[in-house]
């Protein structure tokens, strides 16, 4: 029976070493993986269509009439080769970077708020990869912001093998990242010139906020201080400016 777990299986085959094909209870749906590329999912529509989907793009390929009436060999190879086109769109680099983002956020899933259930509220929320971030008023009047990175897909799992970076941005200015380096400028007073601006560069995963920015500096500037001979010269130091640059710290 040409099944969509099936079908995958016979595509996985096809496509050939690295790929392998999972299936759904009852065989409803199949999946199609291979290391470093999209995850592909086949499963009937309403129509009876037999409907390729990447995890980061959505559906990229309908085959129209119904799978059990034609050859599962034909959708097979059909399938692969628009596996393969798809991938082939993705190896220029840039392209790919490109198309990724593009691609996830087109791919978002918007939820709106539900509460028919006191119990369980549903709020108004967002899910990119497995991601979700709610945003809604609270019965306190409070604007809530909750972000949910618990449940990220197996494609979200690989895009962020190592945790997903976060940046949090309120009314144009950042108020939490976990990457990135804040660069913070020191100036005493009776300098008015630029030429002897103390800086220092915090990486973002070692302070989050700005305050932490602040607090970190302000630490460092006391330990090297004390290792100066002419420490009291530069009582009243203040800092004078606080960014958030994308580049990493320089040694």
């Amino acid at each position: 029976m040409n099944t969509p777990a099936a079908i995958a299986q016979l595509a996985a085959g096809i496509l050939g070493s690295g790929w392998k094909a999972e299936r759904s209870p009852w065989e409803v749906r199949g999946s199609l993986t291979a290391p470093e590329t999209d995850e592909f999912t086949l499963h009937v529509d309403d129509l009876h269509h037999l409907v390729l989907e990447a995890a980061l793009a959505g559906e990229i390929a309908r085959f129209t009439g119904h799978p059990a009436q034609s050859s599962g060999e034909d959708l097979a190879r059909a399938v692969a080769e628009a596996i393969r086109h798809y991938l082939s769109t993705l190896e220029d680099d840039e392209t790919q970077g490109t198309a990724l983002y593009q691609e996830l956020n087109l791919g978002a899933h918007f939820s709106g708020a539900d509460y028919s259930d006191p119990e369980t509220p549903c709020h108004p929320s967002v899910t990119i990869a497995g991601g979700t971030c709610s945003f809604y008023i609270d019965e306190a009047r409070v604007a809530q912001v909750v972000v949910e990175l618990d449940w990220l897909t197996a494609s979200g799992l690989r895009i962020w093998p190592g945790g997903v970076p976060v940046r949090i941005t309120l009314d144009g200015g950042v108020v939490f990242s976990s990457t990135g380096t804040w660069v913070v400028e020191l100036q005493h007073p009776e300098d008015g010139g630029d030429d002897s601006v103390w800086e220092y560069e915090i990486a973002a995963e070692d302070a989050p906020t700005e305050a932490d920015a602040r607090t970190v500096a302000a630490k460092r500037l006391l330990a090297d201080l004390k290792s100066r001979d002419n420490a009291d010269a530069w009582n009243g130091i203040t800092i004078r400016s606080v960014r958030l640059a994308d580049h990493p710290p320089t040694a």
